[in-house]
């Protein structure tokens, strides 16, 4: 099975599942007018003391003019506040507004409602098939 077609035809699924998937979360999380990049900004930052801008590039595999257009709207929004360190002056940092924590407490539910959501038609043995599956193969890319 390691014809080109079906590399293909894999990747072409795997790119519709995420999708799918993201399409659901952006759709839970609608009435906070939030896009799935700022969502993944937020759970990235709730999980990352003393986090830079840069750092959150890395993190996320973007460019920093990306990085910090994301940034901005989450400050302009009031999720989020850039700051310098007295000892740093160099770097940006950020830091939760308490809507912003409010938020981060919050996204774990709406999270797993988007799943809930998007595998409602998946039995328990299908997910833990293809999470198996994916990480073997993902496994395999990786040597």
């Amino acid at each position: 099975m390691n014809s080109k077609y079906d590399c293909f035809k894999i990747t072409l699924l795997l790119k519709e599942l995420y999708s799918k998937t993201m399409y659901s979360i952006e759709d839970n999380f609608e009435e906070e007018s939030l896009t799935y990049q700022q969502i993944i900004v937020i759970k990235i930052i709730a999980h990352n003391d003393d986090l830079t801008i840069s750092d959150l590039c890395k993190k996320m595999s973007l460019a920093k003019g990306t990085v910090s257009g994301i940034v901005t709207r989450l400050e302009q929004s009031g999720y989020l506040e850039k700051f310098k360190k007295e000892t740093d002056k160099r770097n940006t940092y950020l830091k939760f507004t308490d809507k912003g924590k409010s938020f981060a407490f919050e996204f774990r539910s709406k999270i797993q409602k988007s799943f809930d959501n998007t595998f409602r038609n998946c039995n328990n043995e299908d997910l833990h098939d293809l999470k198996l599956n994916l990480e073997n193969i993902l496994s395999k890319i990786k040597e």
